[in-house]
């Protein structure tokens, strides 16, 4: 019965979507090359894999999740569920998006590499920070870290691509199949619903699925 309930509020809830944010790494494009360290994995943190992968709020203005490299370990891009980050101290690091330009800016964490510093494509030659690219859904640009030098997230070939996070199955889709697979993995207590990434399942993560929903172009 509670199945039964929370589909059909989420179907009254949902409407046509419309602008594409909130959007998690896809599956076919999660790889950064750092020229010191080799690739990094912006997708398959958590467990099960994904579900604390990078995400993109970019009507929030920042990143949240967890990039892995087999090299130096992992590498978080938030000290929190929500930004945009200060970044005055190690205490409320994270990475900010522009929401009108998609350029990134602040810095994520590496336990074993140290800071990693999203603005300083702008002094790469020829400058080229780090951006995401809303319309190609996709990250670019060059990040640098004092301790591993550039993260090349502009390469054609190996780049950080984004899917809408509302899109459960990774089928390129936001149907109502989409509706289906939330609800079972909310009643699951599934780390795939927790969409606020706070450990818990309630009704924020069943709003913040409907507005990512709502949010996302469908294909």
């Amino acid at each position: 019965m509670r199945t039964r309930s929370l589909v059909s509020l989420l179907a009254l809830c949902i409407a046509p979507a419309a602008l594409a944010q909130g959007v998690g790494v896809d599956p076919g494009a999660k790889f950064a090359w750092a020229e010191n360290v080799g690739y990094l994995n912006f997708r398959d943190a958590g467990s099960p894999a994904g579900s604390q992968g990078v995400r993109v709020n970019v009507g929030g203005g920042f990143m949240t999740g967890f990039v892995w490299g087999e090299n130096v370990g992992w590498l978080s891009l938030a000290s929190g569920p929500v930004g945009p980050f200060l970044n005055t101290t190690g205490l409320n690091y994270g990475v900010n998006v522009a929401p009108a330009t998609g350029n990134l800016s602040g810095y994520a964490w590496g336990e074993n590499i140290g800071w990693i510093n999203f603005s300083g494509g702008a002094l790469a030659t020829p400058p080229n920070p780090a951006r995401y690219d809303a319309a190609a859904r996709r990250l670019r640009g060059y990040a640098w870290g004092e301790n591993v030098g550039w993260i090349n997230l502009d390469d054609a070939a190996k780049f950080v691509g984004f899917i809408c996070s509302a899109d459960m199955n990774l089928d390129g889709e936001t149907t109502f199949d989409d509706i289906q697979l939330f609800v079972t993995l909310y009643n699951a207590n599934d780390p795939r619903a927790d969409f606020n990434l706070d450990a818990e399942w309630t009704f924020d993560d069943i709003q913040s699925f409907v507005q990512a929903y709502n949010l996302c172009a469908a294909g």
